[in-house]
C-alpha cells in the first residue's frame, strides 16, 4: 500500500516539473535554437582553424605538402580568389595568418574551404627557409549541413 502511494504522488507530481534552462547559455547569451542550428561563417572560420592549428598542425609538418597548386581548384590571376576546377563554384578564403610584408621571413597561410564538399586546402608561404607549400584536401564534418555562405565570402 505504501509503495501505491508513493507512485501516485511520483505520477501527479509530474505533470508539474518546471522547464530546465540551462544557467550557462544565459550567461554567454545563447539560445538552445543557436547551439541546435547549423554551422555560421564564424562557426566553420574557427573550425578550420582549429583544425589547421592544433588537430593537425599542419604548420609543423609542412614537408609533406607539394609546391604545385592542387588540381582540384583554379586560382585567379592574382593567386586570391578559389573556385573548384571541374565546376567553377566558388570557394571560401579563410586568412589564418597575414604577416606584414615588410617583415623578413613573413608567413602567409590560408585555407580554402569548400562549402559542397566541406573540405579545405592549405596554403602556406614564406617563413625561413622560404615555402610555397599547398596541402589537402582535409575534411571536417559537422553534425549539420553548414548554411548557405555565399552570400558572406
Amino acid at each position: 500500500m505504501k509503495w501505491l502511494v508513493v507512485a501516485v504522488l511520483a505520477w501527479s507530481v509530474q505533470g508539474c516539473m518546471p522547464e530546465f534552462e540551462n544557467p550557462h547559455l544565459a550567461v554567454r547569451g545563447l539560445s538552445e535554437e543557436e547551439l541546435n542550428k547549423p554551422p555560421g561563417h564564424n562557426e566553420i572560420k574557427s573550425a578550420i582553424i582549429n583544425d589547421i592549428r592544433n588537430r593537425r598542425a599542419l604548420h609543423l609538418s609542412l614537408d609533406e605538402g607539394r609546391r604545385a597548386v592542387p588540381e582540384e581548384i583554379k586560382l585567379d590571376k592574382y593567386g586570391q580568389q578559389a573556385t573548384r576546377a571541374k565546376d567553377g563554384t566558388g570557394l571560401w578564403r579563410v586568412q589564418v595568418r597575414d604577416d606584414d610584408p615588410d617583415r623578413m621571413h613573413a608567413v602567409f597561410e590560408c585555407a580554402y574551404w569548400d562549402d559542397g564538399n566541406q573540405w579545405y586546402y592549405y596554403h602556406y608561404e614564406g617563413g625561413s627557409p622560404h615555402r610555397d607549400v599547398w596541402m589537402g584536401p582535409y575534411a571536417i564534418k559537422f553534425s549539420k549541413r553548414p548554411e548557405d555562405h555565399d552570400a558572406e565570402h
